[in-house]
């Protein structure tokens, strides 16, 4: 059966954006959550009308953030061997409350979206440490620049737990799995996959919104 993705139409994008970046604009997420849409992923991956909208984590204890190097079993043919430091995938519509499913007027809100950061989170590690925040969101990623973020749209999250202690769950496609400062992960960037590369920038500036 083909999965069901949540999509929003490009257009909804301002037109100054650039063709990467990491950014938050609550007036834009609002419209995005106004203006969701259901679309099957054969025909979204090839749709560059559409972003899909992906649940991009980022688990940080203390000074220290999660990385891990995407094996030849990710599910993302494209991001093979290379590093992230975002655990994530696609908001679909099992991600949504029944009641939104089956006709109610509630519509779409932040709830599901979080579901579906917590479900990608539960799918890929087992926590081993105290969580000292509940995930939030501290920004968006468009990328434009490459075939995958052409059609993708991130929301990114930041989880905080208490000690760096996380191991991969099962034949997920995570290798090399550790926790690195900011500085190091800014001298490797290049072998991170653009998305955690434009996330190591954004969050390496001095005093930044949230870390």
């Amino acid at each position: 059966m083909d999965e069901q993705l949540l999509c929003f139409n490009r257009e909804l994008l301002p037109e100054d954006l650039g063709v990467s970046s990491v950014f938050y604009d609550d007036s834009l997420w609002n419209r995005i959550l106004d203006n969701l849409e259901i679309v099957p992923r054969s025909q979204a991956e090839t749709d560059y009308t559409r972003k899909q909208l992906v649940a991009y984590i980022l688990v940080r204890s203390g000074e220290l953030i999660l990385t891990y190097k995407r094996t030849p079993k990710t599910n993302e043919q494209r991001l093979r061997e290379l590093y992230s430091i975002g655990i994530g995938g696609h908001v679909n519509v099992e991600d949504r409350s029944q009641f939104s499913l089956f006709g109610s007027d509630a519509g779409f809100n932040i709830e599901f979206i979080r579901d579906a950061a917590w479900r990608e989170i539960d799918e890929e590690i087992s926590i081993e440490s105290k969580v000292v925040r509940e995930p939030e969101i501290i920004g968006f990623i468009n990328d434009d620049s490459n075939d995958v973020g052409r059609v993708h749209f991130g929301i990114v999250w930041l989880l905080e737990i208490e000690k760096p202690e996380v191991s991969a769950k099962g034949a997920r496609g995570l290798g090399d799995l550790g926790f690195n400062t900011l500085p190091h992960l800014l001298d490797n960037k290049d072998q991170f996959e653009s998305w955690s590369r434009l996330l190591i920038e954004y969050l390496i500036v001095p005093s930044p919104p949230v870390l």
